[in-house]
């Protein structure tokens, strides 16, 4: 073997000894692939896959309690087996009808809208809204918003604007305030709003809303409260290092901590890593890319070729 081969063979060993000790040893880094939904779960009549999860499900993933291998806020929890719900913000639970993953949309439900009610609403005291670090949104071409304003007391600091009608119903928010519900953008300008004792926004299914029927301030709005809206998720909102992992293998999967962090590339040879030079490979076990050798001669040679070109470039010693 030619002597300068040798030697560049030898300066390559030492380099990828020193580049695999610097990433330290992964082969430990295994995980309880059960977390993962490799086959399609069900709730009830439907379909749960990833990127969804099941709420109840999660697994400790590098130290990381109540981990998951899905996209952040996309838990399902499978309530007496049969409904499936997902919480927006971790208090308004809505039931899920449909996933269509072709047009990354949800489809969902309020079931607890009190009809015992003469003036019905949602049992939620506060804005319903996503949680922090989600990948869904509100899509604007299928969602609208009603607007609570609960047991209000007007004084000559706040007065009631004079386009809006009152709830019929005066026991809504429990006092003796009038109330009343606006779609958001008929909502009257002003600080009107703080003589109210509760303002809750919900979103709802984008339609046209009848304001001049006698029975919309009487419980009709109701029938909108029940209507499914529409719920999307924006999947290239997701990190880099869980969109390498995706495009590694077609069953890499991402996991993610409580906090919605991203943990590591989840192979389904059940092994991973938080390493972001590791995925898996087309056979779905697991390998890194800093460690990965080029064995042809002529590679070898093109490598030996770099260093050369390399060393070119560093000062050379000068007599002193």
């Amino acid at each position: 073997m030619p002597m300068p081969l040798l030697m560049c063979r030898r300066v390559l060993l030492v380099l990828l000894l020193w580049v695999a000790g610097s990433h330290g040893d992964s082969s430990d880094d295994t995980y309880d692939s059960s977390v993962c939904l490799n086959e399609p779960s069900s709730c009830g009549s439907l379909q749960i896959s990833y990127p969804f999860y099941l709420a109840g499900k999660t697994k400790d993933l590098k130290g990381n309690a109540d981990s998951y291998c899905g996209y952040p806020a996309l838990g399902i929890f499978c309530e007496d087996d049969k409904r499936p719900i997902l919480q927006l913000n971790g208090a308004a639970s809505y039931t899920v009808k449909s996933i269509d993953g072709a047009l990354a949309t949800v489809s969902l439900a309020y079931p607890e809208v009190d009809d015992g009610s003469p003036c019905p609403r949602p049992k939620t005291d506060s804005n319903v809204t996503l949680q922090q670090g989600s990948l869904l949104y509100f899509p604007d071409s299928t969602v609208d918003y009603l607007i609570f304003f609960i047991n209000c007391t007007f004084n000559s600091t706040f007065l009631q604007p004079s386009k809006i009608t009152p709830m019929s119903c005066q026991t809504l928010g429990g006092g003796t305030g009038s109330s009343f519900v606006l779609k958001d953008d008929e909502v009257p300008l002003g600080h009107w709003p703080q003589a109210c004792r509760k303002v809750i926004q919900l979103p709802v299914h984008k339609d046209p809303i009848k304001y001049a029927d006698p029975g919309w301030e009487n419980g009709g709005y109701a029938d909108l409260l029940r209507q499914e809206f529409q719920v999307g998720w924006n999947a290239s909102a997701k990190p880099q290092e869980c969109a390498q992992c995706e495009a590694s293998n077609p069953k890499g999967r991402c996991g993610y901590s409580r906090a919605g962090v991203f943990i590591g590339c989840l192979c389904p040879d059940g092994r991973s890593s938080s390493n972001s030079t590791v995925y898996c490979d087309s056979t779905g076990k697991f390998f890194e890319y800093s460690t990965f050798l080029c064995r042809s001669k002529s590679c070898v040679s093109t490598c030996c070729a770099a260093l050369y070109v390399g060393a070119s470039f560093l000062p050379s010693k000068t007599a002193v």
